[in-house]
């Protein structure tokens, strides 16, 4: 029977014991204690036997980690500086491009100099468009347009875009900061020792 079979069934009965156990008086509480010892100490041997295996191999896949990390940085920091070069290139490329349709649209008018919607469209059809697809030997790239967030002014986003954090907050209530909107609870949480 191997070891984790043994402990499991060992470790049953008392599981079963806690999970129907209801907190109503001093002696359940008694007997709450002794469970949560009981099953705290059970994770203690589970804890060791599992990481007399897990240590060696985390310590192992942690200097295979170290090994490759400088090398790794290094190529994706390549790789980076390559796609942001690519990508202000390319949206140069589409701005020019689209700035010159628009400049041939707004000549589109009746009168001398002027040009008719054929025209213009003959002009718009002859302009040069960047490649979507760039292809050699040793790859391809695609462009597709993504729409990233650019904040102008900060001060004229509405509040529901905002988060809350947490953390900071109850970390300044807690320092005594007063909080309008918010306040501290105080539970009674049981730590164990066995």
């Amino acid at each position: 029977m191997t070891k984790e079979i043994s402990i499991a069934k060992e470790v049953s009965p008392i599981v079963s014991k806690a999970v129907e156990l209801k907190i109503v008086d001093g002696e359940t509480l008694k007997v709450g204690v002794e469970l949560l010892s009981v099953l705290n100490q059970w994770n203690d041997k589970i804890t060791a036997e599992k990481e007399r295996v897990t240590k060696p191999l985390n310590e192992a896949l942690k200097a295979e980690r170290s090994r490759w990390k400088p090398v790794e940085t290094q190529n994706s920091e390549a790789i980076e500086h390559i796609r942001d070069e690519m990508s202000k290139y390319q949206t140069e490329q589409v701005k020019i491009q689209k700035e010159k349709e628009v400049l041939i649209a707004s000549r589109v008018k009746a009168g001398k100099g002027n040009l008719s919607i054929e025209t213009a469209v003959k002009k718009i059809e002859a302009l040069d468009v960047p490649d979507k697809e760039v292809a050699t030997e040793a790859g391809l790239v695609q462009f597709r347009e993504s729409v990233i967030l650019k904040i102008i002014d900060i001060s004229l986003i509405p509040r529901e875009y905002f988060e809350l954090d947490e953390g900071k907050l109850l970390k300044d209530l807690k320092s005594g900061k007063q909080v309008s909107g918010a306040t501290t609870e105080t539970l009674q949480v049981p730590v164990n020792y066995r």
